[in-house]
């Protein structure tokens, strides 16, 4: 029960907060969806991949070609106890260059999702489409 409770407050916490980033004059992104998990089948990449793809394009992002500005699915588990959890980051990492000059690698687009596996299609669709609906949402309010 604790396990749940906790569970439920995890989810709604990184469900409805705000990210702290921007994504004004995003125009190109790299798709790359990564499984490190034996909950969910490596299977699942291309159709999450083509989900990913399909979502940023029709937001006017091209994907065709290669970018250092990466957009990523990042799918891990772990269980407590015997229930199985699934985490899932949707993140955007590019190369900058910083004020003096040095250049480097920084994640500058980070949303989660954190849910205990049922119906691990259904879960897991509905966990993908919601962190795709909001990078959507901000990237359009971010673009007006």
């Amino acid at each position: 029960m604790i396990r749940t409770i906790l569970l439920i407050f995890l989810f709604t916490t990184f469900a409805y907060a705000k990210t702290p980033f921007t994504l004004t004059g995003i125009k190109e992104l790299y798709p790359v969806v990564e499984i490190h998990t034996d909950y969910v089948s490596q299977t699942y990449v291309a159709v999450i991949k083509k989900k990913l793809t399909q979502k940023i394009e029709a937001l006017g992002i091209n994907t065709k070609n290669f970018s250092d500005r990466s957009i990523a699915v990042l799918i891990s588990g772990f269980s407590i106890g015997d229930e199985p959890v699934v985490h899932i980051k949707l993140l955007i990492g590019e190369n900058i260059k910083r004020e003096d000059g040095v250049e480097t690698f920084a994640m500058t687009y980070a949303n989660e999702d954190i849910f205990e596996v049922f119906k691990l299609d259904e879960d897991l669709n509905q966990s993908i489409d919601n962190l795709l609906e909001q990078f959507a949402e901000q990237y359009k309010e971010d673009n007006e």
